[in-house]
């Protein structure tokens, strides 16, 4: 029985020990009785020195001392005269226990610092071990936050590409959720969280600990980086906001005020008795197109707040685009009248599933700013066709074209290409309504005059008849 308490012994050592001693010093008196022949006895000690040597390396200075001993007692029991007769007196018998001691001694000692320095380097290796794959894990954390990763997606990647059961895990939890056989240590940082690791895979307490201190500064940064990310995108917010309200406010002082001026001094005119028929007219017309004017601005606002909410609810349907846009043609020729519209669409032109009141007014808001921001008697010009998958309508004016510095935000509400007229609209609500028919504006303009938007849709399967 082993004594219990900080210094208990270790018997099964003591044992194998002490089997090794006796082992070795049994096969050094077996080979000097094989040689007992042939050569002088105390020559022959040379093999139990041997014996002493392989013991001093093998189990360290106590069993070396000990392999000394026994072997100067096998030695003078079985080969020196008088023989199986235990006796030390002779010179040759004590040089050779001091020289066995010696060789113990000295031997037991180097191999043991031999063993230690082993042990150190052992250990040393196998804690830059453990550092540099904590420090992988750390890096690969911090990898994944920089590419705005969540940070519950960064401590789901931990530990992950390797075998099953993972030998390391982190979660974001009040309270540990270990697995058999995992250490659960918990992660020091204001939002509660645990890191696992098994044992089995080389992950000790205090390799946890070190981990799970990265993990915490690696989660603050996290955290705070997060709240810096969203007060920035609330002050862009406030800010885009504030410029859309300014927008609004001056495309209403201004837009509107013009028709309403107009509107005023037409009323105003015709409070005169003695106006004539003739002026009477005139005057009644102004009125009922800055009316109208003012009708479509008011109209363009509601639009741009259904898109931007997105409640545009398209009732989609079989659409001939061909029809479509001659439609568009006829309603701005009439609004437009002598300025000239070149519709070139091929009469095989397939449909597409789209909202056709909604398509029409796409293509006459394209065609009315054609017709507004190109000279006078210039050629609008209508194309189109499928190809690459989708069917596509062009329209293309001979104006200036729209400047560089314009063209990333000329879809966006209140946003006018270069010193031109107009809300601003548009094409703000041309975008929402193709967009929400599952389609695709686009501006494709040159460096040179002329500019063209380009209405595609998906290519889709024909309905029979069509």
């Amino acid at each position: 029985m082993g004594i219990e308490g900080p210094h208990r012994i270790d018997w099964a050592r003591i044992a194998a020990d002490t089997a090794e001693v006796v082992g070795s010093v049994a096969i050094a008196t077996g080979l000097v009785a094989l040689l007992d022949q042939v050569a002088p006895a105390t020559g022959l000690g040379v093999l139990y020195l041997l014996a002493v040597l392989f013991i001093a390396i093998r189990r360290g200075q106590i069993a070396a001392i000990a392999t000394a001993i026994l072997s100067v007692l096998a030695l003078n029991f079985f080969f020196i005269e008088p023989r199986y007769r235990l006796t030390i007196a002779d010179d040759h018998n004590l040089v050779a226990l001091v020289v066995f001691l010696i060789a113990a001694l000295v031997v037991g000692r180097l191999a043991a610092m031999a063993r230690r320095q082993a042990s150190e380097a052992e250990r040393r290796a196998l804690l830059a071990s453990a550092r540099e794959r904590e420090a992988m894990i750390v890096a690969q954390a911090a990898s994944s936050m920089l590419t705005g990763e969540s940070i519950e997606a960064q401590l789901q990647r931990i530990g992950e590409g390797g075998a099953a059961p993972r030998p390391v895990r982190a979660t974001l939890s009040a309270a540990p959720a270990a697995a058999a056989g995992e250490i659960a240590i918990r992660i020091p940082s204001a939002r509660p969280g645990w890191v696992y690791g098994r044992p089995d895979a080389g992950w000790d307490r205090q390799s946890l600990e070190r981990l799970a201190q990265a993990l915490a500064r690696l989660i603050d940064l996290a955290r705070e980086r997060q709240r810096l990310a969203e007060r920035s995108a609330a002050a862009e917010a406030a800010r885009r906001a504030d410029a859309a309200k300014t927008a609004l406010l001056q495309a209403i002082s201004h837009d509107l005020r013009s028709p309403l001026t107009a509107i005023t001094t037409a009323a105003s005119g015709l409070r005169q008795a003695n106006l004539a028929a003739e002026d009477r007219e005139a005057l009644l017309g102004a009125i009922d197109a800055k009316g109208a004017r003012l009708a479509r601005m008011v109209e363009d606002l509601l639009d741009v707040s259904r898109i931007e909410a997105g409640a545009v609810n398209p009732r989609t349907d079989w659409c001939d685009l061909l029809d479509v846009v001659a439609r568009a043609v006829e309603d701005v020729v009439a609004r437009f009248v002598d300025r000239p519209i070149q519709l070139d669409l091929p009469a095989n032109l397939p449909l597409v599933r789209a909202d056709a009141a909604q398509l029409e007014r796409v293509f006459s808001n394209l065609l009315e700013n054609a017709v507004k921001f190109s000279p006078p008697d210039s050629l609008v010009r209508v194309s189109g066709g499928a190809g690459g998958g989708r069917v596509t309508v062009r329209v293309t004016n001979a104006g200036p074209s729209i400047p560089s510095s314009r063209r990333a935000a000329i879809f966006e509400p209140f946003v006018r290409g270069g010193d031109r007229q107009g809300s601003g609209l548009g094409l703000a609500i041309s975008r929402g309504l193709v967009e929400a028919n599952g389609g695709e504006i686009a501006l494709q303009s040159g460096s040179g005059d002329g500019t063209t938007f380009a209405v595609s849709f998906p290519l889709v399967s024909q309905p029979v008849g069509a």
